[in-house]
């Protein structure tokens, strides 16, 4: 088995603040925001490390084309903030990027660009991936090996550059087995971009349309808060997916996970998760229709979950098969020198750029890459 280490900077605006040694469960309560790839740590077995936050100029620019509205001085705040849960802030516990022996480890994942170049030049050997917090890759970088896609992969293959994995990675039965705390599941938890009860956050309010309070099940909604959302996932019989904007399909994940019936349109998710054909949905009738039957069906209602779980050990295996090739693919390549040749492709890494985002093609998405960012 190889090793695997995540790693985040101290200022980094989401996912967990306290030390791994307290514990997954209060690793995932210490978010800032989402659950994250919780299932690295459980599944694969990672060490979790918060790194001192990185200075550089090149750092700065991937956390400003992420999150365009935070400043340096709100992630120095972030960075210092003591979190209620264990009361420390995450640069009290960030380490110095030197102090870890990064030798022991053939993949490191680095949300943004947490590890300094000098270290990944250093240890040039291993699997450096980067992370990016929203799912926008610069066009030309170095020393990195992959980029995460932020999708779920549909087979092992391996792209040159790109390894297929969610941001939220969960194992099948983890929010179940380790947050459910009544056996008895009941009602229908809204995606938060369909319908939430959060303040001051970026949506056009909808009214829940009345046929959804004629089912005479509860209904639930996100309140922006983590322990709230976890327990509405485990109590919850169906996880839906009703307007709003399209997603990634993280939520999708965490509702498999968590032991609800995902319902969506086939045009809401865009990250490549592939659910069962009866969880999708044409219209409000359709889907009320599906929601009766599985009322009325329970062991229908189980096979849909067994289905859905099966098709998240499926995305689990074949991320491990990416990484599995990665490691291989580092193994046997020869190390490059300095030429003539990547000096001009790295020039011309900003033509191309200006190409990508100019020219329409029904391949490339512009709003996934950025401008070339080199250390």
């Amino acid at each position: 088995m190889y090793k695997l280490a995540l790693v985040k900077e101290a200022c980094y605006q989401d996912l967990w603040t306290c030390d791994q040694k307290h514990g997954l469960k209060n690793l995932l309560n210490s978010t800032l925001m989402r659950i994250g790839p919780i299932g690295l740590l459980d599944i694969f077995e990672a060490d979790f490390f918060i790194l001192k936050t990185n200075k550089s100029v090149a750092a700065k620019k991937l956390r400003a084309s992420q999150i365009h509205h935070l400043t340096e001085k709100d992630y120095d705040n972030i960075a210092n903030t003591k979190y209620k849960l264990f009361n420390k802030s995450p640069n009290q516990i960030a380490r110095n990027p030197k102090s870890i022996n990064w030798s022991k480890y053939d993949i490191v994942i680095s949300i943004n660009f947490a590890v300094p170049i000098q270290i990944r030049k250093k240890y040039s050997n291993l699997v450096w991936v980067c992370l990016t917090g929203e799912g926008k890759f610069p066009i030309g970088v170095n020393n990195w090996d992959y980029f995460i896609s932020h999708n779920c992969p549909s087979s092992p293959a391996l792209d040159k550059t790109i390894i297929d994995m969610p941001y939220t990675l969960l194992s099948p039965n983890y929010l179940m087995d380790n947050f459910s705390k009544n056996s008895i599941k009941s009602g229908i938890y809204f995606e938060v971009n369909s319908i939430n009860l959060i303040k001051n956050y970026d949506l056009k309010k909808s009214t829940i349309p009345l046929e959804f309070k004629k089912l005479k099940i509860p209904l639930k909604f996100h309140d922006g808060n983590t322990k709230t959302h976890l327990e509405n996932l485990t109590n919850s019989k169906y996880f839906i997916k009703f307007g709003g904007r399209p997603i990634r399909g993280n939520s999708l994940i965490e509702a498999i996970s968590g032991g609800c019936v995902c319902f969506l349109s086939y045009s809401d998710c865009y990250g490549k998760v592939n659910l069962p054909s009866f969880c999708y949905y044409s219209d409000l009738k359709e889907l009320l229709e599906k929601i009766n039957t599985l009322e009325a069906n329970d062991d229908h209602r189980s096979k849909i979950l067994i289905d859905q779980r099966d098709r998240l050990g499926e995305i689990i295996k074949n991320i491990d098969l990416q990484f599995k090739q990665a490691i291989v693919i580092k193994k046997n390549k020869k190390p490059q020198k300095s030429s003539l040749k990547n000096i001009l492709l790295k020039k011309l890494s900003y033509l191309y750029y200006n190409l990508v985002i100019r020219v329409k093609t029904h391949k490339i998405n512009q709003l996934d890459f950025l401008p070339p960012i080199y250390e």
